[in-house]
């Protein structure tokens, strides 16, 4: 049986780098730079979440003449509130100044799964996790890459499915999948050995059934010398019984 899908709760690292709003910008980038790390969480005393001050937020600053200053024709369509904002952005000397106020956040029992589309969907690099208000951890792009370094370990140690099993699974598998088109394929298992032959249409095709082989239990190497690749393979509307 495979192991189960880890949760933010399995892969959150519970050491916080964490400062106050009122701390000062100065203050945040040695942080930063003390615990090498991008970006700090603000919290308030009980713990809960303000924003997320990163280093993109001390990128476009006066100091160093980088502050966003914008074309007069974009600058003539921002409310007094957005320009101000900038302002403060770039000249401010706390924290509550420069930090992303609006941050996403998940649950402890999110999968690993829903975490990276979010990080995708979003385009951040960290998920606060919140329990009842309060942060009681981050997942990281690095945290989710870890979590897969472990997983794939435990797929070594995972009990061997017998040969007829493992070959029914693949079929039923590959099957499903609405990128398989032609079925011209055959699945064949022995000691562990996925051998599968036939015509699919693309070179993509090939590698998806590869993937649905080698992560299959039981199954510890997966054999496509006999799988063709003919771009003029003719997909098949309805799929047929895999061989």
């Amino acid at each position: 049986m495979s192991a189960r899908t880890p949760i933010a709760s399995d892969i959150m690292s519970t050491r916080l780098a964490a400062i106050a709003p009122d701390a000062g910008v100065r203050l945040a980038a040695e942080f930063m730079l003390k615990r090498k790390v991008s970006a700090l969480l603000v919290l308030d005393s009980k713990k809960r979440l303000l924003g997320i001050v990163s280093e993109g937020d001390l990128v476009h600053r006066a100091e160093l003449g980088t502050r966003k200053k914008g074309s007069w024709w974009l600058n003539i369509l921002l409310t007094d509130r957005e320009l101000a904002r900038q302002y403060a952005r770039a000249h401010g000397r706390r924290v509550s100044d420069v930090m992303t106020r609006n941050c996403v956040v998940a649950a402890p029992a999110t999968p690993a799964a829903t975490l990276a589309e979010m990080m995708e969907k979003h385009k951040v690099k960290r998920i606060p996790i919140v329990d009842e208000g309060r942060v009681i951890g981050v997942v990281s792009r690095a945290d989710i890459v870890a979590a897969f370094v472990r997983s794939a370990g435990d797929k070594v140690a995972v009990h061997a499915a017998d040969d007829a099993a493992a070959a029914a699974d693949i079929r039923r598998r590959i099957a499903r999948e609405p990128w398989i088109g032609s079925t011209m394929v055959s699945v064949a298992v022995l000691k562990g050995v996925a051998s599968i032959s036939g015509i699919v249409s693309s070179i993509a095709q090939r590698d998806a059934a590869r993937a649905i082989a080698e992560e299959t239990d039981g199954i510890r190497r997966a054999d496509m010398r006999a799988l063709r690749v003919d771009p003029k393979a003719i997909a098949l509307t309805h799929s047929l019984p895999l061989v």
